[in-house]
């Protein structure tokens, strides 16, 4: 059995894994329980956060008030990070951020994403034809 420090648990002795995932499942849960305490802070401390994204928090603010909430939750996720792999230690060990800001009217992009981007672009697009032809036979 293994366990994340907040308890989390996976059962290796049920059905068979693979050496690859069983040495991946700490490294994942443990950040799953960084981003769990983060979010929590975060909320706690008014910020808006959206969503996770993958290794990400995106967050939502206002023009005059950004800057200061990213700084807050860089904080907030070097403290998590303390907690989270100092749980009986001396609280030393913490992960650096990265922070992109993307600012109206520009919106986030990512290469690994483009493709499906277009694609589901494309389907609303059609979807919205069809409603007008639908609407043009109808009235």
């Amino acid at each position: 059995m293994m366990r994340t420090v907040y308890g989390w648990q996976c059962a290796t002795g049920i059905t068979e894994f693979s050496e690859r995932s069983i040495r991946n499942w700490p490294i994942q849960s443990t950040c799953a329980d960084l981003f769990r305490l983060a979010y929590v802070w975060g909320t706690r401390h008014g910020l808006t956060l959206i969503a996770p994204v993958h290794d990400a928090v995106l967050l939502e603010s206002s023009e005059d008030r950004i800057e200061a909430d990213v700084a807050l939750m860089r904080e907030i996720m070097r403290r998590a990070s303390r907690v989270i792999l100092n749980p009986t230690a001396d609280g030393t060990t913490e992960l650096r951020t990265d922070v992109k800001i993307i600012r109206y009217p520009d919106r986030f992009t990512d290469s690994r994403g483009t493709e499906l981007w277009e694609t589901v672009m494309k389907l609303l697009a059609e979807r919205r034809q069809r409603q007008e032809a639908a609407a043009r036979e109808a009235g």
